[in-house]
């Protein structure tokens, strides 16, 4: 669809209005700000108004506010703190990708798929969408707690194990191929490089870097150098194979533990605040309203499905939380963190459509799953937030 500097605008504007007014709502009714932010998309995009649609600049445009996010979110945690939770954000992390995968799996092939896309979509309930999760707990003011901190390093274990996975199906494994085992190694040693290269810049580099800059008339060049590195580490992150938001989370994290952050954050939380919120519209509008009409036949065994697949997809995740075996924490609330697929179970659907893996009516499916699942875990970590604070 061809889009005119008017129409552009006039869909930035929509979005804008939109997301302030039902988030806003949404806080009144005791919500976080994305609740409402998702139903302004699916007011706006194609299932009611049909005003706001992808076009490739606001793709790009989304696609900065999930980095930016991430990036903000990662300046929010200390890297040594982030460390103390990492074993339990491995644990989380595996039983987050195994029992989903084999509850999916099995579920799938009761269903009546084939083995093989039984084997896809079960590999595509395993995704956790570390935006979404990073969100959420933003806009409930408990990024710092402990459960937070691991649900973050489970959500960013879990992308790089995606990440392997959509290796496994470029190998060919769907199509009964050969496994290259040699691309997995080749994965795993750019991931290892990127995270290791991300610290030694940050802990030997950049505190001279700062001070340099520190020194010169330009002291706001401090939070533009900031702002830069966010976006080339994302992009490297790219070139090693990974998501970009990986690149802007680790280097997140490096950054919180320099001096003269203020004025970064600040800057970073402006940005935020042009940018987020078309990603998460942008996300509203992929839900189709169409698919639960119940007064056309087709849609009754689809609803169905969704409903089991849904049900399953949030198990498989809360089960991963009660892996946790420590005093103090809530298992509850680490696995509830875990449940959003967002857009990485978008990604993996959208590449077993393109692999001919899944057809249009099993995207369908699994396209409204996954966004049931951004929609209800805000709701249910707001909840499980107001019981812990009870107690």
């Amino acid at each position: 669809m061809h889009t005119t500097i008017f129409d552009f605008l006039f869909i930035l504007f929509s979005i804008f209005i939109f997301s302030k007014f039902f988030g806003e709502i949404a806080i009144k009714l005791g919500q976080p700000e994305i609740i409402g932010e998702l139903i302004a998309g699916i007011v706006l995009g194609p299932s009611i108004l049909g005003i706001v649609y992808e076009t490739q600049v606001l793709s790009v445009f989304s696609e900065l506010g999930i980095i930016i996010l991430l990036f903000k979110v990662g300046l929010s945690v200390k890297l040594n703190e982030f460390f103390k939770s990492s074993g339990f954000a491995i644990i989380v992390a595996i039983v987050g990708v195994i029992v989903p995968y084999i509850l999916g799996y099995f579920l799938f092939l009761l269903l009546g798929f084939s083995n093989q896309c039984s084997i896809f979509s079960g590999a595509m309930l395993t995704a956790t969408s570390i935006g979404i999760t990073a969100r959420i707990f933003e806009d409930v003011g408990c990024i710092n707690m402990e459960e937070a901190k691991i649900a973050l390093g489970a959500a960013i274990i879990d992308d790089i194990i995606g990440v392997i996975i959509l290796t496994l199906v470029v190998s060919g494994l769907i199509n009964n191929q050969t496994i290259k085992f040699i691309s997995i190694v080749e994965i795993l040693g750019y991931i290892i490089l990127f995270i290791s290269l991300s610290i030694i810049l940050g802990l030997l580099i950049l505190p001279v870097l700062f001070k340099f800059i520190l020194n010169t008339k330009q002291h706001s060049d401090v939070s533009n150098l900031g702002i830069a590195l966010c976006f080339v580490c994302s992009a490297l992150a790219i070139k090693c194979k990974l998501t970009p938001i990986i690149g802007a989370f680790i280097i997140g994290i490096v950054l919180s533990n320099m001096n003269h952050t203020i004025k970064l954050k600040n800057k970073v939380e402006a940005l935020y605040e042009f940018f987020g919120p078309i990603f998460f519209v942008l996300m509203g509008t992929k839900i189709n309203l169409g698919i639960f009409n119940p007064f056309i036949v087709e849609n009754l065994n689809r609803i169905l499905m969704i409903i089991i697949i849904f049900i399953i997809s949030i198990i498989g995740k809360i089960i991963s939380g009660f892996v946790v075996m420590k005093k103090k924490l809530n298992q509850m609330l680490i696995g509830i963190s875990m449940i959003p697929r967002g857009e990485v179970g978008l990604i993996f659907a959208q590449i077993g459509v393109n692999n001919n893996i899944l057809n249009i009516e099993k995207y369908s499916i699994f396209s409204t799953v996954i966004m049931l699942t951004t929609l209800i875990t805000p709701i249910l970590l707001k909840s499980c937030l107001s019981k812990i604070n009870k107690s």
